[in-house]
């Protein structure tokens, strides 16, 4: 990773255009124009699409980029700034790792849970069809009653506690803000 300390990094991040100068190379995960890094900050900090950017105002980030933020970026070894292309990257290091907040926010896996409930449903499928002695209680019927109802009680169960603790944003996308 990089060797800043935390002073430095946060000294480095506390300027919003480097940090979405950070956040749009980590979502690009490549190289980018200059010319068009400028027109996505500049579409960002206007709050309109990179299409309706003016030329003007592209060009007034572009040489706050060239000048002040792609430079401090470099020299700190976050990124990578080719003056003959006129791309910027970040390094390899930070876009094979990144910082803490540019993972994803883990919660709760329902992959697990629907998962299980899938693997459960076809061992009862295959005992019950193979003639397995604790399945012979059951009915083709109750199979698929027990799943669809396990599906359906998992389904409400997401439902309700994503809403209830509602849906936590990017960490990555709240910082650029």
């Amino acid at each position: 990773m990089t060797s800043l300390s935390k002073d430095e990094l946060f000294r480095i991040l506390s300027n919003s255009r480097r940090r979405q100068i950070l956040y749009f190379l980590h979502r690009a995960d490549e190289a980018i124009s200059l010319k068009q890094l400028a027109a996505m900050v500049a579409a960002r900090e206007n709050e309109t699409a990179v299409e309706d950017v003016t030329d003007e105002e592209r060009q007034r980030v572009y040489i706050s980029l060239y000048q002040t933020h792609l430079p401090k970026l470099e020299s700190a070894g976050l990124v990578q700034y080719d003056e003959e292309e006129r791309n910027v990257a970040l390094v390899s290091d930070v876009a094979s790792r990144g910082f803490f907040w540019m993972q994803t926010e883990t919660g709760r896996s329902w992959t697990r849970y629907y998962g299980s409930l899938g693997v459960l449903g076809w061992v009862m499928i295959v005992g019950l069809w193979a003639g397995l002695p604790v399945f012979a209680l059951l009915s083709w019927a109750a199979v698929a009653i027990f799943v669809s109802t396990a599906l359906v009680a998992l389904v409400l169960a997401q439902y309700f506690l994503e809403e209830q603790g509602g849906t936590p944003p990017d960490a990555f996308e709240a910082l650029v803000e």
